[in-house]
């Protein structure tokens, strides 16, 4: 191949959470670094549909039902994170900013509007948009997305959520506690399927959310200008709901059709193919965030962004330690999950029914589950209270060290807090140690040795 003048060394196309990590990354250790964004607002979903309006919304509820004093609190946290992830503050650390749409013309090349860059490798981290299913009888008109829901003027008296996982949920809880009547779908036959039965029970009660499993919505039908009819199939059984509008939560969609992915050799399906150091089939292009098959969450595409851009600039030795990637539902109570990496050979737990702290904030149902293996070492952990996302990542501390579980009991927890029930959970197994016969013998023979008994 003949040579090119590089316009950059490196190009990343996409200004969401991830890609904006990576080049702010490349741009602090030197790197001659350019990123590509479809619009100047930078951020991506997390800051301007998902994570960041998502929570604003979850914790106004908790304070007004006023929808316009809601999205003026959501308009205004925006902005001022706006400002972290802004084109003059990218451009200040050494980026070059580019706005418009990319598009590769081969390995090396892309063209962003009407201009053509080339560089020695790319990172791709174009983000993913909501999945929204081709139902018969549907129209814009009739749905909602977390792209468009908190810019409505107005909410709706009913709506269908379709989904129950995390968005479902978050924001069915939310839009129900400032009085908008909320059903929720879901075609999945058990609720949180990837939870224990008894996490997901307490969930299912304490969400107060009205969830139908294995659901399907199979048409739509106009009846006014602000009611709509659907049809649903719930366990084999047609049944019809009437509500003013839908809210689609139910999966997202990689942004990689429009790339042309072909012209640079990168395989791909629903998603980019990558390997374990985030290289495509490209081997200088890394692909990192929802076009990848790894979590969808903003956390795992920074950590994503972490190892590309070390191997960028160092080689290709880092990857990704998925095993301490944590994911949590921020409803009330939250629900919080750490992943198996091995199966457990046995699981230890403690309620709020135990813990003075959960019992003052009346949360007896409180409940948190750690994971062991033969030498006492965290597999996995999930737990289900309010705030328990602030008390488990100790957990996720420990496993990522190699620790053991009863180091747990090593620090002294104030009182009252939330987070003894991990020293609870952890003085059990020291517990069935000390009471073991041998050390039963010692101790006495220790006591009678010392005079004390």
């Amino acid at each position: 191949m003949r040579a090119m003048k590089m316009d950059h060394q490196v190009i990343v196309i996409g200004g969401g959470a991830a890609g904006l990590y990576a080049t702010a990354g490349l741009a602090r250790l030197g790197v001659d670094v350019a990123v590509v964004n479809a619009d100047a607002n930078m951020g991506g979903d997390c800051l301007h549909y998902g994570c960041v309006p998502s929570k604003t919304l979850l914790h106004m509820a908790q304070e007004t039902t006023d929808w316009t004093e809601i999205q003026a609190k959501m308009r205004a946290v925006i902005a001022e994170i706006q400002v972290h992830d802004s084109v003059p503050r990218f451009e200040e650390l050494g980026a070059t900013v580019y706005i418009g749409k990319a598009r590769f013309l081969d390995a090396h090349r892309i063209v962003v509007g009407d201009r053509e860059l080339c560089a020695k490798k790319f990172v791709i981290a174009t983000g993913s948009r909501p999945r929204v299913p081709n139902v018969a009888g549907l129209d814009v008109s009739m749905y909602e997305t977390n792209e468009t829901l908190f810019q409505m003027a107005k909410l709706p008296r009913k709506m269908a959520i379709i989904g129950a996982g995390p968005v479902g949920l978050e924001l069915g809880q939310a839009l129900q506690n400032i009085g908008v009547e909320i059903t929720i779908f879901d075609h999945n036959t058990e609720f949180l399927k990837h939870f224990s039965r008894d996490i997901a029970d307490i969930a299912l009660e304490k969400l107060d959310l009205a969830i139908h499993l294995d659901s399907e919505l199979i048409e739509v039908t106009r009846l006014n200008k602000d009611e709509i009819s659907l049809k649903i199939t719930e366990s084999g059984v047609e049944k019809t709901l009437v509500v003013e509008k839908i809210l689609f939560a139910a999966g997202q969609i990689a942004n990689i059709d429009t790339l042309e992915l072909e012209r640079a050799g990168i395989a791909y399906d629903t998603k980019i193919d990558t390997n374990r150091y985030l290289q495509t089939t490209a081997p200088h292009i890394y692909a990192i965030g929802d076009v990848i098959e790894s979590p969808s969450l903003t956390h795992a595409g920074g950590a994503e962004a972490r190892t590309a851009l070390t191997n960028i600039a160092f080689g290709n030795f880092s990857k990704v330690n998925y095993s301490t990637l944590a994911s949590v539902i921020y409803t009330k109570p939250e629900i919080y999950q750490l992943p198996a990496t091995q199966k457990a050979t046995r699981i230890l737990s403690a309620s709020g029914a135990n813990i003075d702290r959960f019992k003052t904030d009346n949360e007896p149902e409180a409940l948190v589950k750690i994971g062991i293996d033969a030498k006492a070492k965290i597999v996995h952990a999930e737990a289900i209270g309010t705030d328990i996302s602030t008390v488990m990542q100790q957990v996720a501390l420990l496993k990522s060290t190699g620790a053991k579980l009863t180091d747990l009991s090593k620090p002294i927890y104030p009182y009252p807090t939330k987070s003894e029930i991990l020293k609870n959970i952890s003085d059990q197994l020291l517990t069935e140690k000390l009471e073991k016969p041998f050390l039963q013998r010692l101790i006495r023979k220790i006591i009678q040795w010392r005079g004390l008994s």
